[in-house]
């Protein structure tokens, strides 16, 4: 026991110079001097007045394999039980007077009208895969099908 915590306090200075020194700041990251073109968020489209999603020009500009990604976790998402599952009453009437209070906005409040966005945007990332000559997805049978559970790496 004694040898443990001898062992113990000789390997505690040691822990202790690898602690930051105070005022310290790394260097800036020198890695490539190129921009990545995915470091930034995506900006987003909007549904116009008649229910349809426009993609902004990044959203289109995105290749198959990224058009695809996306439309696979927005289905995810979907599928997920936490966001099919309806707020109560007291809780969907606090999202949409928060923004009178706190500010901010009010989108968060209307599930229905989130969910109608998510499809609408499905359904023009699915054309714009269409479009660009690449394989779509059936957006009615992935909603269709029970959702996975997480992989385990």
């Amino acid at each position: 026991m004694l040898r443990r915590c001898l062992s113990l306090l000789a390997v505690l200075p040691l822990l202790a110079s690898c602690a930051a020194v105070p005022g310290y700041s790394p260097p800036p990251f020198e890695g490539s001097h190129e921009k990545n073109k995915f470091a930034k968020a995506l900006e987003s489209g909007d549904v116009g007045p008649e229910g349809r999603y426009e993609m902004s020009a990044a959203e289109k500009g995105m290749d198959c394999k990224r058009l695809t990604g996306s439309i696979e976790i927005t289905i995810a998402r979907l599928k997920d039980p936490l966001v099919r599952q309806e707020p109560s009453a007291m809780s969907s009437a606090a999202q949409k007077l928060s923004p009178l209070y706190g500010g901010g906005s009010s989108k968060g409040g209307d599930r229905e009208a989130i969910f109608a966005r998510e499809r609408a945007k499905l359904e023009a990332y699915n054309a714009e895969l269409a479009a660009k000559g690449c394989r779509t997805v059936d957006i009615e049978a992935e909603l269709a099908r029970p959702a996975q559970p997480p992989k385990k790496y």
